[in-house]
């Protein structure tokens, strides 16, 4: 079932976790607004998600995680019991910007980890 569409952001709900696949590339400002989407979601609430990220260009900087860090610890719904987040990451740079928003993010309330393939992911979101 899909929940939203928004400038080719997907949004799927799946059995086990939410899926979201941004357009190709990697946007700040993209994210942001899958963020925003995602966050009120029931689902999100109660699902583990998975990102997916394709190649394509990339207009992000570090700074960038810091600041969607922040959005989500301010947003995070208290009551979530989603514990997960996966991130695939179809480039060498992605899986670089992947793991540093792991790494700062250490302290939000979802697990995060970067992953090459997505089955290797849906694998770690279903444990």
């Amino acid at each position: 079932m899909e929940l939203a569409v928004s400038q080719q952001i997907e949004i799927i709900s799946e059995k086990d976790y939410i899926l979201v696949i941004p357009p190709d590339g990697l946007d700040f400002w993209e994210i942001f607004l899958a963020l925003g989407r995602l966050i009120p979601m029931r689902e999100f609430q109660e699902k583990n998600d998975i990102w997916v990220f394709r190649e394509g260009h990339v207009d992000f900087v570090y700074a960038d995680l810091l600041r969607l860090k922040e959005f989500v610890k301010n947003h995070y719904p208290a009551n979530a019991k989603g514990e997960k987040t996966a991130i695939v990451a179809g480039t060498n740079t992605q899986r670089i910007l992947a793991q540093s928003y792991a790494n700062i993010g250490r302290d939000l309330p979802r697990r995060i980890k970067v992953f090459a393939d997505f089955k290797s992911a849906e694998d770690w979101i279903r444990k």
